[in-house]
């Protein structure tokens, strides 16, 4: 139960994140902060959201969770395929970027972090 309440907060806290940064935040700060929150800060939270969101759907299924970064950092680079390679085919106005790639890799490597220091299992 505590690993799904944990992948819960993560989802809500980068839903909440996601919503102030694009309403708010990187609007008003300047800067080398605001740059960050303009380019790289959501892809940071949608690496920690999507492991969170695989884990809660592993669970559903009544399969293992996600345990290490051998089955996060795939998982994530095919999730950044998607969105930076493929998403500039049909989407005018998206770019190929590979921090973000490393963003997102950051975001899962955050949410194993925190597993690992709640102590879920």
């Amino acid at each position: 139960m505590r690993g799904k309440r944990f992948d819960l907060s993560v989802l809500l806290a980068a839903g909440g994140f996601y919503l102030l940064n694009r309403l708010w935040l990187s609007q008003t700060v300047g800067g080398p902060a605001g740059w960050f929150l303009t380019c790289y800060a959501n892809d940071l939270f949608a690496g920690a959201a999507i492991a969170a969101w695989t884990d809660l759907l592993l669970r559903l299924g009544r399969l293992p969770p996600v345990r290490s970064w051998r089955q996060t950092v795939p998982l994530l680079l095919a999730c950044g395929l998607v969105w930076e390679a493929a998403a500039p085919l049909w989407k005018a106005g998206a770019v190929f970027d590979w921090w973000d790639f490393a963003a997102y890799q950051a975001g899962g490597l955050l949410w194993l972090a925190g597993r690992k220091g709640f102590r879920i299992t």
